[in-house]
């Protein structure tokens, strides 16, 4: 094993589009990257509509790091490229220099915690409005480089497990995609049977943070710390997150005072405020959960009316009904009494019990063993980066290297 800066062992923001490109363009900004996770960019007609951060462009086997605030983890792996794929100037692309170093094993060193660390108490000191890193301070962190071979031992075995985690999130998109077109096509169909969020008042709960008490007396009352504690406290930005990274907990006070937002499992999330629109459901866990601020929640005892409830705003239909009632030209938001005078079709429980339940659970299935599966990556990664791990118990991996 050799100790080598980064900097040698790859190459940063090699290439940039030019203003003058032609064509569509698919803007890949930091907020759509988390944790090697990649949601849909945003499309543009040209170069030159896009915002100006569209600028860098990216290969195969090259990993895309957020200059902002590092701890947020908005970092990813180019497994394959499209050639309108553009990405905003606020990541560092890293290209390895594939004589020296792995791509995805360089992937998974810049990716792990130690680097993390390191990466953020750099930004922490930066003199920007927001705690940031140059490019520089990527490329000055030393690294161990272990044997090839051992490179692609460690590169397959979390591998491995990276493309079951990814498999397993494809499969859910598109259990979800095919649960949100059942139910907006029998409800297409019900169209006669309609009412409003209000009128399910006796079997279903509307409610927020904020249905509580007072700002003054929820400040009281409520003590919100960033370390594990009595509750968890359900954030929009934790759920889209699927909860990995930070997050915040309250007191077991504050939970007991916070009686109007306890949550269970199986209810449903929307934000109300700023990112508006965005839809949740919650999981079920072993542990206390409460309502975060800026959403609010819908709960019932007949889980097949929540069931329907968050397929239907999530598909297209249901997002144009949360549009309809948003309003606010510097911060987007909706109330929860327009939200209760939403009118929708309902359609018979027994369907959505045959046809809809059974879909959610099998998505909740497998975000269990996705669970299951990071744990697992999170307890094997530091070990095999710092060769803790003795590599013969994987000797399959090893025979396979080349």
């Amino acid at each position: 094993m050799e100790t080598k800066s980064i900097g040698e062992v790859s190459q940063v923001n090699l290439s940039q589009i030019r203003r003058t490109h032609e064509g569509p363009i698919s803007y890949i900004d930091t907020s759509s990257v988390i944790y090697g996770k990649f949601s849909f960019p945003k499309i543009y007609l040209s170069v030159q509509d896009a915002p100006s951060r569209a600028r860098r462009l990216a290969k195969s086997g090259d990993t895309v790091i957020s200059t902002v605030r590092p701890k947020m983890c908005h970092y990813g792996y180019i497994s394959s490229v499209n050639e309108k794929d553009i990405f905003s100037t606020g990541f560092v692309v890293v290209h390895p220099r594939r004589q020296v170093i792995e791509p995805y094993y360089l992937y998974l060193v810049l990716t792990s915690d130690e680097v993390t660390e390191k990466l953020q108490q750099i930004a922490e000191t930066s003199t920007t409005t927001y705690p940031s890193i140059k490019p520089s301070d990527i490329t000055s962190i030393d690294i161990i480089i272990p044997s090839r071979k051992y490179q692609q031992a460690v590169a397959g075995i979390i591998g491995a497990i990276d493309e079951k985690i990814v498999l397993n999130q494809q499969i859910n998109k598109n259990l979800l995609k095919l649960g949100m077109n059942i139910a907006i096509r029998t409800s297409n169909i019900n169209k006669s049977t309609t009412c409003r969020i209000s009128d399910m008042k006796d079997f279903l709960t509307v409610s927020d943070h904020v249905a509580n008490g007072s700002f003054k007396t929820l400040k009281d009352n409520v003590t919100i710390v960033d370390k594990p504690d009595y509750s968890l406290f359900l954030r929009n930005t934790d759920l889209k997150r699927n909860l990995m990274g930070d997050k915040r907990w309250i007191t077991k006070h504050s939970y007991d005072f916070l009686k109007k937002s306890h949550l269970y499992g199986g209810e449903v999330i929307i934000s109300n405020v700023g990112d508006v629109g965005s839809v949740h459901r919650v999981p079920y866990l072993d542990q206390h959960m409460v309502a975060g601020n800026n959403v609010i929640f819908i709960q019932s005892a007949d889980s097949w009316i929540t069931d329907y409830l968050y397929l239907y705003f999530l598909s297209n239909i249901g997002q144009h009904a949360l549009s309809t009632i948003t309003s606010g030209s510097a911060q987007q938001k909706f109330n929860k009494t327009d939200f209760r005078a939403i009118e929708l079709p309902i359609i018979p429980k027994n369907f959505v019990k045959k046809n809809l339940t059974p879909i959610l659970k099998k998505i909740d299935s497998n975000r269990v063993e996705e669970d299951c599966l990071i744990t697992l990556r999170d307890l094997l990664l530091p070990r095999l980066l710092s060769g803790e791990i003795d590599l013969s118990i994987f000797e399959e991996v090893l025979k396979n290297a080349k």
